[in-house]
């Protein structure tokens, strides 16, 4: 690993200024049938591979393409806890330009497609090369994914200015605190959406219906990262629009242990996948994300600092101070970031050196931990 790092292309300690960017296209149909013929060869091959898996090399396999089923080797093969596959995809390494090449209207495969050209839209202007490639099926219909590098477009960020970030199990996706001391109430309520497919779901699984439950967990799903990629989209805007860091709550593993874990597993919504979206369309503009203890967000009054229990979501305090829960958890999230009770984490895109990957992951630990001290201990 040294080694590899240690040449005249090392980046370690630089700025890295462009970001992978992925999108996702519908195949035209005049070429599926050269993927259904790829794909049954293809899931021949897995079969062997996974049954195999000394034999780590594309001449064994030469019923397939050799740029494929080389990455047929590295997703499927070298993971030693696949044991089948149920949905196969079709990687394809771009080779830096060799095996996927960038034309006047859009990309072209010659492994697969040989001079026939895929109609393909860039939402982003491409910088340098197609990375990779992906070819799946769902509901008989063909689909890719192909990521490249764009430049990242970043945004002058004004010193002390954050807004805070409450990602809410019940009530609204999430609240937010703004830098002129507004709040925000985004996305709608997870648990009315999680309940309605939950009820939908239980009806289905009395009656048998396997093939409909597995169409209400995809339309779940979907539904899901729609809504998530909104939220993100409005959280990363308004960053943009107040020149503002982002923090957010370290949730860790808030959902397996603690008192709020009911509430997450109740409202079943996914705030890791939220918390990667944000990520990803910060880093494009060079957003950075900070983390602050979720301790007593919602507990703690944001004008006297003293603990007391919300009446659902209801906030007062003896203070006199009254809100709304999670306008005062937003509020909380943003003032610790601004008293230095958090983690700063640039979104200048400096690589670090994978030696020490593991001794930068230790500090953080320590600093959410330091933070964590500070407080009083105690589910949120």
């Amino acid at each position: 690993m040294f080694s590899k790092f240690s040449n005249k292309n090392n980046m370690i300690g630089k700025i890295k200024n462009t970001v992978c960017f992925t999108f996702k296209v519908v195949i035209p149909h005049k070429f599926s049938p050269i993927l259904d013929s790829l794909y049954l060869n293809c899931s021949d091959e897995v079969a062997k591979m996974l049954q195999n898996r000394d034999k780590a090399s594309s001449k064994y396999y030469k019923s397939i393409p050799c740029v494929i089923s080389k990455s047929l080797i590295k997703k499927y093969q070298k993971n030693k806890k696949l044991k089948e596959i149920t949905n196969l995809v079709i990687p394809i390494c771009g080779d830096k330009g060799k095996q996927i090449k960038i034309v006047d209207k859009g990309i072209r495969i010659p492994s697969l497609f040989k001079k026939e050209v895929l109609e393909t839209p860039f939402p982003k202007a491409v910088h340098g090369f197609i990375r990779s490639a992906e070819f799946f099926k769902r509901d008989g219909k063909w689909f890719m994914s192909y990521s490249y590098n764009v430049l990242k477009e970043p945004v002058e960020i004004a010193e002390g200015n954050f807004i805070g970030v409450d990602r809410n199990s019940v009530g609204n996706v999430a609240t937010i605190a703004l830098p002129n001391g507004q709040t925000r109430c985004v996305g709608p309520s997870t648990a009315g959406i999680s309940k309605n497919f939950r009820n939908r779901r239980r009806k289905l699984q009395k009656i048998g219906a396997k093939g409909a439950l597995k169409k209400i967990k995809r339309k779940q799903s979907r539904r899901t990262k729609e809504i998530n990629h909104k939220v993100s989209r409005t959280i990363v805007n308004l960053a943009k629009t107040h020149r503002s860091a982002i923090v957010l709550e370290d949730l860790g593993n808030i959902s397996k242990t603690g008192k709020a874990s009911r509430y997450v597993q109740k409202s079943q919504w996914s705030f890791y996948q939220l918390e990667t979206f944000i990520k990803y369309k910060a880093a494009l503009l060079g957003i950075p994300i900070c983390y602050v203890s979720a301790r007593y967000t919602s507990q703690e009054c944001n004008k006297c600092g003293r603990i007391n229990k919300p009446n659902g979501k209801h906030y007062k305090c003896s203070c006199g101070y009254v809100a709304h829960r999670d306008v005062n958890a937003a509020l909380n999230i943003q003032s610790r970031m601004m008293q230095g009770l958090g983690v700063y984490s640039p979104g200048s895109g400096l690589i670090d050196n994978p030696q020490n990957s593991a001794v930068t992951g230790a500090k953080n630990r320590t600093a959410h931990k330091g933070v964590e001290s500070e407080s009083s201990g105690g589910a949120r």
